[in-house]
């Protein structure tokens, strides 16, 4: 059985009561079905999504305005879902969870210009059948108080008993396939479930969001909402859409504005993806007539149509609503109802195909491709020689040596562990590229950096020469630049680095795979009891498991964004952690390095701006170019044991610093770096002349 309601300016009119439908009735609608009850129900209830879906199109039917739904364990321990609707009539319970009992069917040929989703009367009763209980809380307008009832197999357990409620209905299905332990079994996780569920609701939303119906759902355990648009029919799709799949996709969408052709009885709209849009992952919505369902023929066409615009391995987002004249469309031939056919099949799809191509090409005059040139060799002229024969006579003069070419290597950079002989060798062909990128708020972030460079400081350190570390525990060490000899702080300039590299490498990172893959809440929880500040987390007064859920969730909301963007790759459904990116591209292993992998997924969480375009790629970049500087310095302070002390020495020299050439890594340093994290301590003349001094003195004295 499904509820429903008229199509009254209220929305809440109990429609006629629930009746069994006739025997003959009952044979056309399942003509062709050879098949077992446990079977139908088993294609019709095929995990919690499903039971989700025919339970979110009664509410619908219902005239819902507001749909909340709660789930345990994926929907497997719990699914309940409560709407504002009409509700039911107590006369109508004892039917509600019987096969073929239903309010919106009388005879076969009302299929012909059905408008509402159920139809059969099948979806509560199959749920009924694979569930060990379904309680139903319900009140219609016009009654005093609500009515609660009890299933099971598809029969009432007792006569519907009085109690407190608010109009509309609440359904819950407590322990879904409880009676079949080998579909239980058959799912991966109950992550991937609650992941199947949110999916379903976010299309639903999508789609009526802008009608003012709201939608919500959250896990039974946790307060925060995973899903909450607002009941306002003011709302336009590109809002609902913002709401649900975020800003970022909302730009690069196109609208397919309304394609009518009465002789075909077609009215088709939506939205999708312009050329620059990066996904490795189609999506695809379609509803014909406000039902949700799958068309692979329609979604080939537009997919190939794309092929013609996107390059290989990118794929587009869609969303298309057909309305069809229900005269001409079949709504019974699947028992799920995800399929439908409809006269001129062919020629409909043709016609959005290509009025969706006309869009897309109008849009598409402006593609930006990186190419790299192929490093070549300089010719030495005859001029150059004589003129390297002619220095090479001048006259030596120690107070002017500068001991090191920033251009060379130093012998021990060659003189490696067998662990560090697995890195790349460093040389002038290294160059680092910046990715080719058109996002607005990437482009203001790099001219920001160029605006805020300090050229004289800038020049001094992309020409520097590496005298050695002076304590690697206070991160300071000793560079040469021409005569003049300056004490830095390695960790913060390898830290300001790593955010230039961050930031000119956005959406083009080498990957470094995990292997074996590593759960995010495992990191998560490790990050959070790598914390120091007991006292701040005391003040918060958050469970620490709440704290771990939060940062998970906010994290897999955006797995998809954080792989495009950031090459940060993460399963949504069973929530592994498979890739993470390094800012070395010949120096895979000098990434994100293991130590500091909880602590960087765990600041996800809090130091990054979710909200804000332009403050989520900066501090993205920031909290990447956090967790890549060295362990022994910065605020990380980890402990490094002795036998490891050469080898973050050596990285630090021969890696870090090495890149940070006009070359290679071209460092920037900004006029908002503090001064003494470049001190200057000695100029190489004066010293010389002051141990001259000392040594005469001396030999004075002795005398």
């Amino acid at each position: 059985m499904e509820e429903a309601c008229s199509d009254t300016a209220s929305g809440r009119e109990a429609r006629p009561s629930i009746e069994r439908l006739h025997p003959d009735v009952i044979n056309r609608i399942a003509a062709g079905e050879v098949c077992s009850l446990l079977y139908l129900i088993s294609l019709i209830i095929q995990r919690p999504s499903n039971a989700l879906k025919e339970l979110l199109e009664n509410s619908l039917d219902a005239g819902a305005t507001q749909i909340k739904v709660i789930c345990k364990e994926g929907g497997m321990k719990l699914l309940q879902i409560q709407d504002n609707g009409c509700g039911i009539q107590k006369d109508d319970l004892p039917l509600l969870c019987e096969r073929f009992a239903t309010s919106k069917l009388r005879q076969f040929e009302d299929l012909s210009h059905m408008t509402t989703f159920g139809f059969r009367g099948e979806a509560l009763a199959s749920i009924s059948y694979v569930s060990a209980s379904v309680q139903v809380v319900t009140k219609i307008r016009k009654d005093a108080c609500a009515y609660k009832a009890a299933y099971f197999a598809g029969a009432l357990q007792s006569d519907p008993t009085p109690c407190a409620g608010t109009d509309g209905t609440s359904i819950t299905v407590q322990d879904l396939f409880f009676n079949a332990p080998q579909r239980r079994k058959a799912f991966k996780s109950n992550s991937e479930e609650y992941n199947r569920i949110l999916d379903v609701m976010s299309k639903y939303a999508l789609h009526f969001g802008a009608r003012g119906v709201g939608f919500s759902c959250k896990k039974a355990d946790v307060a925060a909402l995973d899903l909450n648009t607002p009941s306002r029919s003011s709302l336009s799709t590109l809002d609902v859409i913002k709401v649900v799949y975020g800003s970022t996709l909302a730009r690069d969408l196109l609208h397919i504005p309304p394609i009518e052709e009465d002789a075909l009885g077609l009215r088709a709209e939506g939205w999708m993806s312009n050329a620059n849009w990066i996904s490795k992952k189609a999506v695809f919505i379609c509803f014909i007539n406000d039902r949700l369902v799958e068309s692979p023929s329609l979604k080939r066409a537009l997919e190939s149509m794309y092929a013609l615009f996107l390059p290989k391995g990118r794929h587009p987002w869609i969303y298309v609503h057909i309305t069809i004249d229900p005269t001409r469309i079949d709504v019974n031939v699947h028992p799920t109802k995800q399929e439908v056919h409809f006269l001129d099949e062919e020629d409909i799809f043709e016609l959005i195909t290509t009025k969706a191509q006309d869009i897309l090409s109008s849009h598409s005059s402006c593609r930006v491709y990186s190419t790299n040139k192929a490093p070549m060799g300089k010719e030495v002229s005859d001029n150059t020689v004589q003129i390297l024969r002619s220095q090479s006579s001048e006259r030596y003069d120690p107070r002017h040596l500068v001991r090191v070419d920033h251009k060379d290597q130093s012998l021990d950079a060659m003189l490696v562990t067998p662990k560090k002989a697995t890195v790349s060798r460093v040389d002038g062909s290294d160059a680092i590229p910046e990715s080719a990128c058109e996002l607005t708020s990437i482009l203001e972030l790099r001219r920001e950096l160029d605006t805020d460079a300090d050229p004289h400081r800038t020049t001094m350190l992309q020409n520097h020469s590496f005298v050695g570390v002076v304590d690697l525990k206070k991160g300071l060490s000793l560079i040469q630049y021409g005569t003049q000899l300056y004490l830095v702080h390695h960790g913060i300039l390898v830290e300001e680095f790593c955010y230039q590299l961050a930031l000119r490498q956005f959406g083009a990172y080498i990957t470094v795979q995990l292997d074996p893959p590593t759960l995010l809440s495992d990191l998560v929880g490790l990050g959070y009891d790598m914390e120091d500040d007991e006292e701040q987390k005391k003040a918060i007064g958050i469970p620490r498991e709440d704290v771990i859920q939060r940062i998970c969730r906010t994290i897999l909301r955006r797995a998809d964004m954080l792989q495009d963007y950031f090459g940060i790759e993460i399963d949504p459904t069973t929530g592994l952690v498979h890739a993470i990116p390094t800012l070395l591209p010949n120096h895979g292993r000098f990434g994100l390095a293991l130590e500091r992998l909880p602590t960087f997924f765990f600041r996800l969480g809090p130091q990054v701006d979710w909200d804000n375009e332009k403050g989520c790629f900066y501090t993205m970049c920031r909290e990447l170019a956090y967790a890549h500087v060295p362990a022994s310095c910065g605020t990380y302070h980890l402990t490094i044991p002795d036998e490891a002390q050469e080898e973050e020495t050596w990285t630090i020299q021969h890696v870090w610093f090495a890149h940070m050439s006009n070359i290679r890594g071209r460092i920037v340093v900004p006029k908002s770096m503090p001064e003494d994290a470049m001190l200057k301590v000695a100029n190489l003349p004066d010293l010389c002349t002051y141990l001259v001094y000392l040594t005469e003195d001396r030999v004075f004295e002795r005398c």
